[in-house]
């Protein structure tokens, strides 16, 4: 067995989330394997928590065969023929984590990513934040939409709505927003675009709100109500055929910009909040390009909370992260600028990259439900043997992107980006 040791977590001070939960590490400890902590003074469970469930405390990852993660490591935190578990955010080549990658080819290492951990059987992910994010996602934007029709003292019960980190958990959030009539004051017109876990998430969050939900039909043929609603649209809607077929999602997925194009201006105008979802990559066609911003100015919606945070992805006016202690940042049109805060000159964007954050007991107890069953699998992995032989199971050779410092077979496209 790898000796296995569950790391604090770096990015910033919200980052309270833990892979594994105490019960968790207590089960598996049960059952005969040796865990140890790195001592952290903000997870959201106390280091005493995990002691009493038996965990080696205090522990160095220097000093680990196997270092168990959430967000991506430090670079100059990777050793020499290290194993670590992590959401790498490597898979599309981004640029700000290629030195990351490129140390763990230096070091002859082996990165296994969480996102690309599915059921064979579905294809869905199986260790994820998705519907903390949407949820998170939806307050939080909702939450700047009401600061912004402030600024014009456009009366909404939004005004009063916080961030959702000051709400504890799912249950207590669920409970605040039952509270809301929001057919009182301005309109809320709200769109989510995605029906996937985040997708779903961010569905949610309007129900508690009591947004009574317009079809996709009546949506997208103008029927709609005078006062408050949200609607919801997936890919077959905002994309159409270029040579004017049928839209067909598996032709879609598979030809992508090739064969399809956007439609989403034809929806514009109908909104003022967008609640974006949906995985995106450059094969795909960009709902809102700056062209399409120019052309479409005065049915830009007020808020865009692109869950995603695909930057310069699929909508050109997320042109960074933001995070939870700056929450949004407004993109000028004109200009082509984006400036922090919320104001009514352009279009106001939430893109915090790390939004489960703002829920990390209930992230954190769905995350370590299911990667529990995994973890004992890589712990186990034997890594004087080749990539084919080391006894990992093929769901999670899916999600190994470096072994023992060479890119993987599926992977291997990664060449380009380093």
């Amino acid at each position: 067995m790898l000796k296995t040791i569950i790391r604090k977590e770096h990015k910033n001070q919200w980052e309270k989330r833990a892979p594994l939960t105490p019960e968790a590490v207590e089960a598996l400890i049960g059952n005969g394997l040796k865990l140890e902590l790195e001592p952290c003074d903000i997870r959201i469970f106390s280091d005493d928590e995990y002691k009493e469930a038996g965990v080696t405390y205090p522990a160095q990852p220097d000093n680990a065969e196997f270092v168990l993660g959430i967000k991506e490591p430090p670079v100059d935190s990777i050793k020499h023929k290290q194993v670590h578990l992590a959401f790498s955010h490597t898979i599309k080549g981004q640029d700000y984590n290629m030195p990351l990658l490129q140390k763990f080819l230096d070091e002859e290492a082996t990165l296994l990513d969480y996102e690309p951990i599915v059921d064979p059987a579905t294809g869905q992910r199986t260790i994820a934040f998705g519907r903390y994010a949407g949820i998170a996602g939806a307050v939080d934007s909702f939450h700047i939409l009401g600061q912004k029709l402030a600024q014009k003292n456009l009366k909404t019960p939004l005004t009063s709505l916080k961030m959702t980190y000051n709400y504890g958990t799912v249950e207590q959030l669920k409970e605040h927003l039952a509270e809301y009539d929001l057919q009182q004051g301005e309109p809320i017109r709200a769109l989510v675009v995605g029906t996937g876990k985040v997708g779903k998430g961010s569905i949610e969050v309007c129900e508690w709100l009591g947004l009574p939900r317009v079809s996709a039909e009546d949506f997208l043929a103008g029927n709609l109500p005078e006062r408050s609603f949200f609607a919801v649209l997936s890919s077959r809607h905002i994309n159409k055929h270029k040579d004017g077929q049928a839209f067909d999602m598996n032709d879609f997925v598979e030809q992508g910009i090739d064969a399809y194009e956007s439609s989403f201006d034809q929806v514009l105008g109908q909104f003022n909040i967008l609640l974006q979802t949906p995985y995106w990559e450059e094969k795909y066609p960009k709902h809102l390009d700056k062209a399409r911003m120019v052309a479409n100015k005065d049915k830009l919606p007020l808020v865009i909370g692109d869950i995603s945070c695909d930057i310069d992805g699929s909508l050109e006016c997320t042109t960074k992260a933001s995070d939870i202690d700056t929450p949004a940042f407004t993109y000028n049109i004109d200009n082509d600028e984006s400036v922090d805060g919320i104001s009514w000159d352009g279009i106001t964007v939430m893109s915090i990259d790390n939004l489960p954050c703002e829920l990390p007991i209930d992230a954190s107890n769905d995350f370590s439900a299911a990667l529990k069953t995994y973890a004992p699998q890589i712990m186990a992995m034997d890594l004087s043997k080749s990539f084919d032989e080391c006894g990992l199971p093929d769901d999670l050779k899916e999600a190994v992107i470096t072994y023992k410092g060479e890119l993987t077979p599926k992977y291997q496209y990664l060449k380009e980006f380093l």
